[in-house]
């Protein structure tokens, strides 16, 4: 972009008085040496002198009053409850909010679900303890386990009636400890 380009869209703003000191002294020293700024300050005080004309003509036949009054009836009116509560609920959904929430939401969901399965496992836990047989025969090896502290006992014994455990008989009830 030249220097002919950042003018012509600075002056606009530098008739309207819009620029800094700088900014304006630079397009005002610009404008005069070229033609093409020239003509184009010439084109926007014309269509400014349009404009102006225009508005200045047709501004007394506009009766203001209604506006004015419909204007301030509008801004001491009591916008009902439901009203209020839509406005305020499409500020809540707009596009930025969602798009935070839904993380936040499977944030919130996971949380839940995680601290339900953790109470869940531990209102089924019981402090009863549970004493199994490992061997067939339910004579050499015994395991005790108890959920609540999570403690395992193994118990190795020796068989009390001194059998040969090689030999095939038949398994006596329950474990011999």
């Amino acid at each position: 972009m030249n220097e002919c380009d950042r003018i012509e869209e600075s002056i606009e703003r530098w008739l309207d008085g819009e620029l800094g000191a700088a900014e304006s002294e630079r397009v005002r020293a610009h404008v005069p040496g070229c033609a093409n700024c020239g003509a184009a300050q010439e084109r926007r005080e014309k269509l400014d002198r349009a404009l102006s004309s225009v508005l200045v003509a047709e501004a007394p036949k506009i009766e203001f009053a209604p506006f004015w009054g419909e204007l301030e009836r509008r801004l001491e009116a009591k916008t009902p409850w439901h009203q209020e509560l839509l406005e305020r609920m499409r500020g809540l959904v707009s596009a930025p909010r969602v798009a935070w929430g839904v993380p936040a939401l499977i944030a919130v969901l996971l949380a839940v679900f995680s601290f339900d399965a953790y109470f869940a496992t531990s209102r089924s836990r019981n402090n009863l303890a549970t004493v199994e047989s490992i061997d067939s025969y339910g004579r050499n090896v015994a395991l005790l386990r108890e959920d609540e502290s999570k403690t395992t006992v193994i118990w190795l014994y020796q068989n009390q009636e001194g059998d040969d455990e090689a030999a095939e008989e038949t398994p006596q009830p329950g474990p011999a400890f």
